[in-house]
C-alpha cells in the first residue's frame, strides 16, 4: 500500500488553518512527525506547494524553504531524492533563482561530469557544466 500526500493538505497545515474541517490535520502532522504514519510526498506537490504558497498566499519564499526544511525532518514523511531536495531548498531560500533551477542545480552538482543544456546563463554562477544546444 501506498500513502500520498495532497497539495491541499500541506497548505492547510501550513497556513495554520482552524477551520472546523481540519481540526484533526494537526494531529495527523503530529503523528507524521513522530513516525507513528508514513506517507509519501511526491515531487510534484511539493513544487506545487511553493507555487500556491507564494503566489495565492504571497508567503516569503524563505519562510515556505524553512518551513519544508523543516517539515522534511518529520519520521514519517517519505520523498525520494531527500538530499537533493534538501539542497533544492537551501538554494532557493539562499540565491534569488527559481525553485525549478535550483533543483536541477542540486541534481548536477554532485557529479562534475554532469551537463545541463540551457540558454539561461546564470547557471554559470554555480559549479555545474552548462552548454547551449
Amino acid at each position: 500500500m501506498i500513502a500520498l500526500l495532497d497539495t491541499n493538505v500541506l497548505i492547510r497545515f501550513l497556513t495554520f488553518d482552524k477551520g472546523r474541517k481540519y481540526k484533526k490535520l494537526y494531529a495527523f502532522f503530529e503523528s507524521l512527525e513522530q513516525g507513528e504514519m508514513k506517507v509519501e510526498l511526491k515531487l510534484i506537490v511539493l513544487f506545487q506547494v511553493v507555487f500556491v504558497l507564494k503566489s495565492f498566499y504571497k508567503v516569503p519564499k524563505k519562510h515556505i524553504a524553512n518551513s519544508l526544511l523543516d517539515l522534511l525532518k518529520y519520521k514519517g514523511i517519505i520523498i525520494k531524492e531527500k538530499k537533493i531536495i534538501q539542497r533544492t531548498l537551501g538554494l532557493w531560500h539562499d540565491k534569488n533563482v527559481e525553485i525549478v533551477d535550483c533543483y536541477l542545480i542540486a541534481c548536477l552538482e554532485k557529479d562534475t561530469q554532469n551537463l545541463l543544456y540551457s540558454h539561461d546563463r546564470d547557471f554559470d554562477k554555480f559549479k555545474i557544466n552548462r552548454k547551449e544546444p
